[in-house]
């Protein structure tokens, strides 16, 4: 077990970076549609976790450390939007 911040702890051995992919996707696509803090702070640490991850090349961990860094900001903001107590759900008509 290994801590890449206070928050995320990796095992790479149990790890699945194909499982961690598809999710880190999934709650990309549902932030664009909730911009909820909940999403971006998993999205964040997934990045950052699969910047650790043994079985990438060192340019895909490097590219996961830059979209980290870039998702803590959008983090940041989205937990500040909470904060204000306006809605963040999407006001698009989907018909």
């Amino acid at each position: 077990m290994r801590r890449l911040r206070d928050d995320i702890e990796i095992d790479d051995a149990e790890a699945r970076p194909d499982a961690v992919i598809a999710g880190t996707l999934c709650l990309m696509s549902c932030y664009t549609q909730h911009p909820v803090a909940a999403y971006a702070d998993k999205v964040a640490a997934n990045l950052a976790r699969m910047a650790a991850f043994a079985a990438f090349s060192p340019e895909l961990r490097t590219i996961c450390a830059r979209l980290a860094r870039q998702w803590d900001a959008i983090r940041a903001e989205a937990h500040a939007h909470a904060s204000t107590g306006k809605s963040a759900g999407d006001e698009r008509l989907l018909h």
